[in-house]
């Protein structure tokens, strides 16, 4: 986990997005502790996946995101990777300038 020095207004509306689709998948969701515990029993296999800090710090831009923590998001968000990726791609590049 890489964590960053100073916060990025790109990482903020990123994070933020991430959010937002979490607690648009319901309110069995809503609380990050909640979404860890139920996708974790859900689909892999009661194993732990993602801390709550890094999901938290993900979600507030404080953070950025390996690969493999990112495809099990998306699984988690029922996002298709690479669509998700496109996404975040076009919040970062908006940000850039």
């Amino acid at each position: 986990m890489a964590e960053k020095n100073r916060s990025s207004e790109a990482l903020i509306r990123i994070g933020e997005r991430l959010e937002q689709k979490r607690k648009a998948l319901g309110k069995q969701y809503k609380s990050r502790e909640q979404f860890i515990r139920n996708r974790s029993d859900e689909l892999f296999g009661s194993k732990e996946w993602i801390s709550l800090r890094h999901l938290y710090n993900i979600e507030h831009g404080k953070n950025w995101i390996s690969i493999e923590k990112f495809i099990l998001l998306a699984d988690a968000l029922e996002e298709d990777p690479a669509h998700l990726f496109h996404e975040i791609v076009e919040i970062y590049r908006s940000s850039q300038g």
